[in-house]
Protein backbone atom coordinates (compact mmCIF):
# COMPACT_ATOMS: atom_id res chain seq x y z
CA UNK A 1 0.00 0.00 0.00
CA UNK A 2 1.02 3.59 -0.66
CA UNK A 3 0.17 6.32 1.81
CA UNK A 4 -0.56 10.01 1.22
CA UNK A 5 1.59 11.86 3.76
CA UNK A 6 0.89 15.48 2.80
CA UNK A 7 -1.03 17.74 0.42
CA UNK A 8 0.31 21.27 0.01
CA UNK A 9 -1.42 24.07 -1.89
CA UNK A 10 0.56 25.64 -4.72
CA UNK A 11 -0.01 28.39 -7.29
CA UNK A 12 -2.71 28.48 -9.96
CA UNK A 13 -5.09 25.93 -8.42
CA UNK A 14 -2.30 23.39 -8.11
CA UNK A 15 -1.19 21.23 -5.19
CA UNK A 16 1.78 19.06 -4.30
CA UNK A 17 0.77 15.52 -3.41
CA UNK A 18 3.31 13.78 -1.18
CA UNK A 19 3.16 9.99 -0.95
CA UNK A 20 5.33 7.38 0.70
CA UNK A 21 6.08 4.04 -0.95
CA UNK A 22 8.37 1.54 0.77
CA UNK A 23 9.87 4.36 2.88
CA UNK A 24 10.57 6.38 -0.29
CA UNK A 25 8.82 9.75 -0.60
CA UNK A 26 7.44 10.88 -3.98
CA UNK A 27 6.02 14.29 -4.90
CA UNK A 28 3.44 14.91 -7.63
CA UNK A 29 2.14 18.26 -8.81
CA UNK A 30 -1.61 17.85 -9.33
CA UNK A 31 -4.56 20.15 -9.85
CA UNK A 32 -6.96 20.86 -7.00
CA UNK A 33 -9.67 19.50 -9.27
CA UNK A 34 -7.75 16.23 -9.43
CA UNK A 35 -7.62 16.10 -5.61
CA UNK A 36 -11.37 16.71 -5.29
CA UNK A 37 -12.35 14.34 -8.10
CA UNK A 38 -10.48 11.39 -6.60
CA UNK A 39 -11.29 12.33 -2.99
CA UNK A 40 -7.63 12.31 -1.97
CA UNK A 41 -6.68 13.27 1.57
CA UNK A 42 -3.77 13.10 4.00
CA UNK A 43 -3.38 9.70 5.66
CA UNK A 44 -5.23 7.86 2.91
CA UNK A 45 -3.75 4.54 1.78
CA UNK A 46 -3.84 3.73 -1.94
CA UNK A 47 -3.60 0.30 -3.58
CA UNK A 48 -0.50 0.14 -5.79
CA UNK A 49 -2.45 -0.42 -9.01
CA UNK A 50 -4.75 2.50 -8.23
CA UNK A 51 -1.75 4.72 -7.42
CA UNK A 52 -0.09 3.86 -10.77
CA UNK A 53 -3.36 4.70 -12.52
CA UNK A 54 -3.53 8.05 -10.72
CA UNK A 55 0.06 8.89 -11.72
CA UNK A 56 -0.68 8.12 -15.36
CA UNK A 57 -3.93 10.08 -15.34
CA UNK A 58 -2.26 13.06 -13.66
CA UNK A 59 0.55 13.07 -16.22
CA UNK A 60 -2.05 13.30 -18.97
CA UNK A 61 -3.96 16.09 -17.16
CA UNK A 62 -0.79 18.09 -16.55
CA UNK A 63 0.29 17.77 -20.17
CA UNK A 64 -3.17 18.69 -21.45
CA UNK A 65 -3.23 21.80 -19.26
CA UNK A 66 0.27 22.65 -20.45
CA UNK A 67 -0.98 22.42 -24.04
CA UNK A 68 -4.00 24.61 -23.26
CA UNK A 69 -1.75 27.24 -21.71
CA UNK A 70 0.58 27.09 -24.73
CA UNK A 71 -2.24 27.85 -27.17
CA UNK A 72 -4.12 30.27 -24.92
CA UNK A 73 -2.21 33.44 -25.86
CA UNK A 74 -1.24 32.68 -29.45
CA UNK A 75 -2.42 30.43 -32.29
CA UNK A 76 -0.24 27.34 -32.66
CA UNK A 77 0.27 24.68 -35.29
CA UNK A 78 -0.07 20.97 -34.57
CA UNK A 79 3.69 20.57 -34.97
CA UNK A 80 4.39 23.37 -32.49
CA UNK A 81 2.12 21.78 -29.88
CA UNK A 82 3.80 18.40 -30.34
CA UNK A 83 7.27 19.92 -29.96
CA UNK A 84 6.18 21.81 -26.85
CA UNK A 85 4.76 18.68 -25.20
CA UNK A 86 7.83 16.73 -26.27
CA UNK A 87 9.86 18.82 -23.85
CA UNK A 88 7.90 17.27 -20.97
CA UNK A 89 7.39 13.68 -22.14
CA UNK A 90 8.82 11.20 -24.62
CA UNK A 91 5.55 9.24 -24.78
CA UNK A 92 4.40 9.87 -28.36
CA UNK A 93 1.09 8.11 -27.79
CA UNK A 94 0.16 10.51 -24.97
CA UNK A 95 1.17 13.49 -27.08
CA UNK A 96 -0.92 12.25 -30.02
CA UNK A 97 -3.92 11.62 -27.77
CA UNK A 98 -3.75 15.19 -26.47
CA UNK A 99 -3.33 16.60 -29.98
CA UNK A 100 -6.33 14.60 -31.22
CA UNK A 101 -8.42 15.96 -28.35
CA UNK A 102 -7.36 19.55 -29.08
CA UNK A 103 -8.20 19.07 -32.76
CA UNK A 104 -11.58 17.56 -31.92
CA UNK A 105 -12.37 20.52 -29.66
CA UNK A 106 -11.29 22.93 -32.43
CA UNK A 107 -8.44 24.39 -30.38
CA UNK A 108 -5.87 23.68 -33.09
CA UNK A 109 -6.37 23.50 -36.84
CA UNK A 110 -3.53 23.90 -39.33
CA UNK A 111 -5.82 24.96 -42.18
CA UNK A 112 -7.26 27.77 -40.06
CA UNK A 113 -3.80 28.71 -38.83
CA UNK A 114 -2.42 29.09 -42.38
CA UNK A 115 -5.42 31.10 -43.54
CA UNK A 116 -5.15 33.59 -40.67
CA UNK A 117 -1.34 33.75 -40.84
CA UNK A 118 -1.35 34.58 -44.55
CA UNK A 119 -4.19 37.10 -44.11
CA UNK A 120 -2.25 38.89 -41.37
CA UNK A 121 0.93 39.07 -43.46
CA UNK A 122 -0.93 40.35 -46.52
CA UNK A 123 -2.74 42.96 -44.47
CA UNK A 124 0.00 44.34 -42.26
CA UNK A 125 3.51 43.22 -43.28
CA UNK A 126 5.85 44.14 -46.12
CA UNK A 127 6.99 40.59 -46.75
CA UNK A 128 7.21 38.40 -49.84
CA UNK A 129 5.58 35.01 -50.51
CA UNK A 130 8.87 33.10 -50.30
CA UNK A 131 9.42 34.23 -46.70
CA UNK A 132 5.84 33.41 -45.74
CA UNK A 133 6.19 29.90 -47.14
CA UNK A 134 9.54 29.46 -45.39
CA UNK A 135 8.07 30.50 -42.02
CA UNK A 136 5.08 28.18 -42.37
CA UNK A 137 7.29 25.23 -43.31
CA UNK A 138 9.33 25.89 -40.16
CA UNK A 139 6.09 25.71 -38.19
CA UNK A 140 5.43 22.24 -39.58
CA UNK A 141 2.62 23.12 -42.00
CA UNK A 142 2.05 20.79 -44.96
CA UNK A 143 3.10 22.18 -48.36
CA UNK A 144 -0.37 21.68 -49.89
CA UNK A 145 -2.00 23.91 -47.26
CA UNK A 146 0.64 26.60 -47.76
CA UNK A 147 0.47 26.59 -51.56
CA UNK A 148 -3.32 26.69 -51.51
CA UNK A 149 -3.43 29.81 -49.32
CA UNK A 150 -0.54 31.56 -51.10
CA UNK A 151 -2.61 31.64 -54.29
CA UNK A 152 -4.09 34.77 -52.73
CA UNK A 153 -0.66 36.39 -52.87
CA UNK A 154 -0.77 37.38 -56.53
CA UNK A 155 2.16 38.82 -58.46
CA UNK A 156 0.31 42.13 -58.68
CA UNK A 157 0.06 42.25 -54.91
CA UNK A 158 3.71 41.23 -54.54
CA UNK A 159 4.77 44.04 -56.87
CA UNK A 160 2.71 46.53 -54.83
CA UNK A 161 4.38 45.28 -51.62
CA UNK A 162 7.79 45.64 -53.23
CA UNK A 163 6.95 49.20 -54.22
CA UNK A 164 5.99 49.94 -50.61
CA UNK A 165 9.29 48.44 -49.50
CA UNK A 166 11.28 50.71 -51.83
CA UNK A 167 9.31 53.82 -50.87
CA UNK A 168 9.98 53.11 -47.21
CA UNK A 169 13.67 52.47 -47.84
CA UNK A 170 14.29 55.69 -49.77
CA UNK A 171 12.54 58.07 -47.40
CA UNK A 172 15.87 59.54 -46.35
CA UNK A 173 19.02 60.65 -48.15
CA UNK A 174 21.16 57.72 -49.27
CA UNK A 175 24.88 58.11 -48.64
CA UNK A 176 25.97 55.32 -51.00
CA UNK A 177 26.86 55.04 -54.67
CA UNK A 178 23.87 54.00 -56.79
CA UNK A 179 25.03 50.48 -57.60
CA UNK A 180 26.11 49.75 -54.03
CA UNK A 181 22.73 50.89 -52.81
CA UNK A 182 20.91 48.73 -55.38
CA UNK A 183 22.93 45.69 -54.30
CA UNK A 184 22.03 46.39 -50.68
CA UNK A 185 18.36 46.94 -51.55
CA UNK A 186 18.21 43.66 -53.46
CA UNK A 187 19.73 41.70 -50.59
CA UNK A 188 17.20 43.14 -48.15
CA UNK A 189 14.29 42.42 -50.51
CA UNK A 190 15.46 38.85 -51.09
CA UNK A 191 15.73 38.34 -47.32
CA UNK A 192 12.14 39.53 -47.03
CA UNK A 193 11.05 36.82 -49.45
CA UNK A 194 10.33 38.70 -52.68
CA UNK A 195 10.94 37.04 -56.05
CA UNK A 196 13.99 38.37 -57.91
CA UNK A 197 12.10 39.28 -61.11
CA UNK A 198 9.64 41.35 -59.05
CA UNK A 199 12.53 43.06 -57.24
CA UNK A 200 14.30 43.92 -60.50
CA UNK A 201 11.14 45.21 -62.13
CA UNK A 202 10.28 47.46 -59.17
CA UNK A 203 13.83 48.84 -58.99
CA UNK A 204 13.72 49.79 -62.69
CA UNK A 205 10.44 51.63 -62.09
CA UNK A 206 11.94 53.52 -59.15
CA UNK A 207 15.32 54.30 -60.68
CA UNK A 208 14.74 58.05 -60.94
CA UNK A 209 13.27 58.24 -57.43
CA UNK A 210 16.28 56.38 -56.04
CA UNK A 211 18.75 58.60 -57.87
CA UNK A 212 17.03 61.68 -56.45
CA UNK A 213 17.63 60.39 -52.92
CA UNK A 214 21.26 59.45 -53.48
CA UNK A 215 23.76 62.01 -52.30
CA UNK A 216 27.06 60.50 -53.42
CA UNK A 217 28.52 63.63 -54.97
CA UNK A 218 31.10 64.03 -52.23
CA UNK A 219 32.12 60.36 -52.38
CA UNK A 220 32.30 60.39 -56.16
CA UNK A 221 34.38 63.54 -56.26
CA UNK A 222 36.78 62.16 -53.66
CA UNK A 223 37.32 58.94 -55.61
CA UNK A 224 37.54 60.80 -58.91
CA UNK A 225 40.17 63.23 -57.65
CA UNK A 226 42.20 60.36 -56.19
CA UNK A 227 42.18 58.50 -59.52
CA UNK A 228 43.01 61.67 -61.46
CA UNK A 229 46.47 61.54 -59.89
CA UNK A 230 47.31 58.44 -61.92
CA UNK A 231 45.01 58.83 -64.92
CA UNK A 232 45.19 61.42 -67.67
CA UNK A 233 41.56 62.07 -68.63
CA UNK A 234 42.70 63.78 -71.84
CA UNK A 235 44.04 60.41 -72.92
CA UNK A 236 41.20 58.14 -74.14
CA UNK A 237 42.47 54.87 -72.62
CA UNK A 238 43.18 56.48 -69.25
CA UNK A 239 39.82 58.18 -69.30
CA UNK A 240 38.03 54.85 -69.93
CA UNK A 241 40.01 53.11 -67.20
CA UNK A 242 39.05 55.84 -64.75
CA UNK A 243 35.37 55.50 -65.70
CA UNK A 244 35.49 51.72 -65.33
CA UNK A 245 37.07 51.96 -61.89
CA UNK A 246 34.40 54.37 -60.72
CA UNK A 247 31.68 52.14 -62.13
CA UNK A 248 33.11 49.16 -60.27
CA UNK A 249 32.88 51.19 -57.07
CA UNK A 250 29.14 51.48 -57.73
CA UNK A 251 28.81 55.05 -59.00
CA UNK A 252 26.19 55.93 -61.59
CA UNK A 253 27.53 56.37 -65.15
CA UNK A 254 25.60 59.57 -65.88
CA UNK A 255 26.97 61.22 -62.73
CA UNK A 256 30.48 60.16 -63.62
CA UNK A 257 30.07 61.74 -67.07
CA UNK A 258 28.78 64.95 -65.51
CA UNK A 259 31.82 65.13 -63.26
CA UNK A 260 34.21 64.50 -66.16
CA UNK A 261 32.66 67.40 -68.06
CA UNK A 262 33.26 69.86 -65.25
CA UNK A 263 36.29 72.07 -65.75
CA UNK A 264 38.04 71.58 -62.42
CA UNK A 265 36.09 69.45 -59.92
CA UNK A 266 39.31 68.78 -58.03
Amino acid sequence: MIKITNITSAKQEQAVLEVQENQVTHHHVVSMHFIYTHHLEIGQELPTAFYRQLVQENEYDQLYNKALHFISYQMRTISEVKKHLGKSTSDESVIQTIVDRLKKDHYINDATYVKEYVSEKLEYDIIGPIKIKEKLIQKGIHYDLIDSELQRYTETLEYAKMEDFIRKDIRYTIKKPYRKYIESLKRKAINRGFHLHVIDSAIVSFKDDILEQIDDRELLQKEYCFLRKTHDIDHYDDRQKLIQKLLRKGFNYDRIKELLEEESPC
